[in-house]
């Protein structure tokens, strides 16, 4: 049996036995249709787990297409500063070397290192991937442009801060970070 396997038929149950957990990604939002097309994903561990198993079979084997759809719309990737600059570099250097300057680096991240052995412990995760395409959101109502007088326009609204408000400017916002990650996993020395 594949420790990993994609469904796209078969919405409800997965075919793995014993317990498992379930959480859906949204691939996308149509509001014009009212449709959400997004992806369940049935597994034996969290999806924390997953998220962890999908990075670490990326870097050491291949994703099929509907794990690497997977991987590439969930937050956890997208949000991952490590991540999102390791994909961008495999595309220049290619897998081998990100994989060796990540685990080089292992000490700057502070997270485990992306090791083989790891790999290899996350193999015996059963995860099933399905489509599911939902019709409940309700339609948007058209918006002609009218308003019935310009008091109304901004009534119901809170009031939000003006751009020149020194008090909605974040200092956090302006920091720049020190650290390249991809200029790191690209570089050659």
């Amino acid at each position: 049996m594949l420790p990993f396997r994609c469904m796209t038929t078969r919405p409800g149950i997965p075919k793995f036995k014993g317990g498992f957990r379930k959480f859906a990604v949204t691939i996308y939002t149509n509001r014009e249709k009212g449709t959400i097309s997004r992806l369940l994903v049935y597994s034996q561990g969290s999806r924390v787990k997953v998220h962890e198993y999908l990075w670490l079979k990326y870097l050491w084997d291949e994703l099929t297409k509907k794990e690497m759809e997977l991987f590439l719309i969930m937050p956890e990737t997208l949000s991952s500063e490590i991540k999102y600059a390791a994909l961008r570099a495999v595309l220049i250097k290619g897998k081998k070397h990100v994989r060796d300057r990540l685990i080089n680096s292992a000490f700057l991240t502070g997270e485990d290192t992306p090791t083989r052995i790891r790999y290899q412990g996350f193999q015996r995760l059963d995860v099933e991937i399905q489509n599911e395409q939902l019709r409940s959101l309700p339609k948007v109502p058209k918006f002609s442009g009218w308003i019935k007088s310009s008091s109304a326009k901004d009534r119901g609204s809170a009031r939000r801060p003006s751009f020149l408000d020194p008090l909605a400017v974040n200092e956090e916002d302006y920091v720049e970070h020190d650290f390249d990650w991809f200029t790191h996993l690209t570089s050659s020395d």
